[in-house]
């Protein structure tokens, strides 16, 4: 409907400015029907032709945005200046020949009853009115511009109207100039456009709802326009012609306006209660169809609740929580623990009589300490299954609560008989696994000490013994010899350095503020001055902006170190390489050398190798020996760095 009424209100629009249009055509041609439409009518004067183009572009551009409205709203302007500068030369006040632009001398020669053709002052406030109803279209303000639209249709309509008993009444003269026909039937167009542009908003909306109010208002307003003027034309007519008095015509026409209207006071009524019969059964149909849809969503509704409850690995459930007596239980109680869903619901103590008699007390103890705290829980037990097994089950369950009273209860049982066992094969591998880890470190520290008390028997101790027996023959001698405590001088230094590098082998680096690198190049160059072994170290460029927990720094270390004194011990190589480096957030620490090697898969895993493997496990790290007989042996670790 207000589609509808939109195009109405644009064809309006256009017709005002192909009317107007033509008017020119008229003036420019000189042809009299077109700018006056009968010898005894007022020619429409050029510049009203202008103002109705003027604002019939203005209607149809307001619409849009940008250039186009403001191209409306400053020709709503222009219409209201130019309407004002007539209304001043009407009063006497200024004349600013607005309305002798166009066709100057034509305009001077067309008279009406000896006057030259002009815009007539109610013409002007007529375009005053408009240029300000389509100003404050431009701005939004539908209700107003509404409301200044209304006088100017009274005033096309007062012309229309008085031109029709004009002519049908020739005999009536006037001594004034009138508005021109073309401009009333312009006014009224535009009065309409106006009106029923933004038909939504405004008190036209109420004409153009689609309620009862609105089919009525839309069925009343063409009679009250059309019935009052059908009406005084034959009353005027009656008259003129003589037929009648008219008093006598003056109540024929109240008479037939009050039955008219009677009448369509009736039609009225007849079409709103049809309306509101039509609205009313169509209202019923539509709650019964609703109520209908309802009850059928409801029933597929609990078929999808009781297919989804029963799809559910584990036993949904709900029961009474003040005797835990079971209202409902799901079909996967019969697949997980075999018994018949009937002595779940028909034996009141179904529940408590089938849970491990050692977790029965504190289990039910606990689930009805918790229900009357109205708090929902969880816990696990174990329940007796109709084969005799006992099964794991955790029991997760909501306390329904009203008038703080626990009226009910609703929860889900799950089968965790699984998860407990591999929990129970986990924590026996975590003990197996602390088990070895303590043996390997048994190991290692007797390795260590035997290490350690071989090297102060076969090194230190005899260096020492030396000593003492130089200091021994010194003092059986006389005199001073320099050769002995020159001798026992050496052979202290070097017992010295022997307990010094005995000891930095056994106690943790500080590995300093340049972390592993440096305590590993300490390392090397320590291997460089004892031995025959050269090392070569490498360690990635961007090593520091990795920040290694210190931890995991000195577990590298001990690993370089330990496989070091392996490649010294065993390997009879003559090169070493380690290398640090870190791929996909992993670690790697490599260690090779050109070594004898040795077949892995005959040879086991020594105490040195086993330790190392110990320490990489802590940091669920990887370790992989790659070696074969004259092949060397390549030592390679990863552990996340994370």
């Amino acid at each position: 409907m207000n589609r509808i009424i939109f195009y109405l209100a644009r064809t309006a629009a256009i017709l005002v400015i192909v009317i107007a249009v033509l008017v020119l055509l008229g003036w420019s041609a000189n042809v009299n029907y077109l700018k006056q439409v009968s010898p005894i009518m007022v020619a429409m004067n050029p510049m009203a032709a202008v103002g109705f183009i003027l604002c019939g572009t203005s209607l149809l551009l307001y619409r849009k945005k940008g250039i186009n409205h403001s191209i409306a709203t400053a020709l709503s302007i222009i219409v209201m200046f130019g309407a004002l500068l007539l209304i001043l030369k009407a009063t006497g006040v200024y004349d600013a020949g607005i309305d002798r632009i166009l066709f100057a001398e034509k305009v001077r020669n067309t008279l009406y009853n000896r006057i030259p053709n002009t815009i007539v002052p109610h013409a002007a406030v007529a375009f005053l009115l408009s240029g300000a109803s389509l100003f404050m279209l431009c701005l939004g303000r539908n209700n107003l511009s509404q409301w200044l639209a209304l006088p100017v249709n009274a005033i096309g309509m007062l012309s229309v109207i008085g031109y029709t008993y004009l002519i049908s009444s020739p005999d009536l003269g006037i001594s004034f100039v009138p508005m021109s026909f073309h401009s009333g039937v312009g006014f009224l167009l535009l009065s309409i456009a106006l009106l029923f542009a933004k038909s939504k908003r405004g008190f036209v909306s109420e004409i153009t709802h689609l309620y009862a109010g609105g089919k009525a208002a839309r069925l009343l307003l063409p009679a009250t326009m059309v019935i009052p003027f059908i009406l005084g034309y034959f009353v005027l007519s009656g008259v003129m012609n003589n037929k009648l008095s008219a008093a006598i015509w003056l109540a024929i026409f109240v008479t037939a306006a009050i039955f008219i209207f009677g009448l369509l006071v009736w039609l009225t009524a007849y079409t709103i209660n049809k309306f509101e019969k039509q609205r009313i059964a169509e209202k019923r149909i539509a709650d019964e169809n609703l109520r209908k849809l309802t009850e059928l969503k409801i029933r597929q509704t609990e078929q999808r609740y009781y297919t989804l409850m029963n799809s559910v690995d584990g036993i949904v459930w709900e029961a009474d929580a003040q005797n835990f007596h079971f209202t409902f239980v799901s079909e996967q109680a019969e697949r997980i623990l075999g018994y018949p869903l009937e002595r779940w619901m028909n034996e009141p103590e179904f529940w408590q009589n089938h849970i491990h008699e050692e977790d029965r007390s504190w289990a039910v103890n606990y689930c009805a300490k918790t229900t009357a705290e109205g708090r929902s829980h969880q816990f696990e037990y174990r329940m007796l299954a109709a084969d005799g097994r006992f099964l794991w089950m955790r029991d997760i369950v909501a306390v329904i609560v009203e008038n703080n009273i626990p009226v009910r209860l609703s929860g889900i049982m799950v089968d965790i008989t699984d998860q407990k066992k591999m929990e129970q094969e986990l924590r026996e591998k975590a003990l197996s696994q602390q088990k070895l880890i303590t043996e390997v470190t048994i190991l290692a520290q007797e390795k260590e000490r035997n290490e350690l008390g071989l090297e102060l028997h076969d090194n230190i101790n005899q260096l020492l013994s030396v000593v003492k027996l130089y200091l021994g023959m010194a003092k059986t001698e006389r005199v001073f010899n320099e050769e002995i405590i020159q001798k026992c001088y050496h052979h202290l230094e070097e017992a010295m350095h022997d307990i010094r590098k005995l000891s930095h082998s056994l106690v943790a680096p500080s590995l300093g503020h340049d972390g592993l690198r440096e305590a590993l190049e300490d390392l090397v160059d320590s291997v460089h001055e004892s031995n025959k072994l050269k090392v070569h170290l490498s360690i990635d460029e961007d090593y520091e902006a990795l920040e290694i927990e210190k931890n995991k720094e000195l577990m590298f270390y001990r690993i370089v170190q330990e496989q070091l004194n392996n490649i010294l011990k065993y390997a009879k190589a003559s090169e070493a390489t380690i290398r640090i480096r870190q791929i996909n957030g992993y670690l790697i620490l490599s260690v090779c050398d050109n070594g004898v090697g040795f077949d892995t898969k005959q040879q086991g895993s020594g105490i040195g190798l086993r330790n190392i493997n110990s320490r990489v496990n802590f940091y669920s790290g990887k370790m992989q020996v790659v070696s074969s007989p004259g092949q060397g042996c390549k030592l390679e670790v990863a552990i996340p760095n994370e």
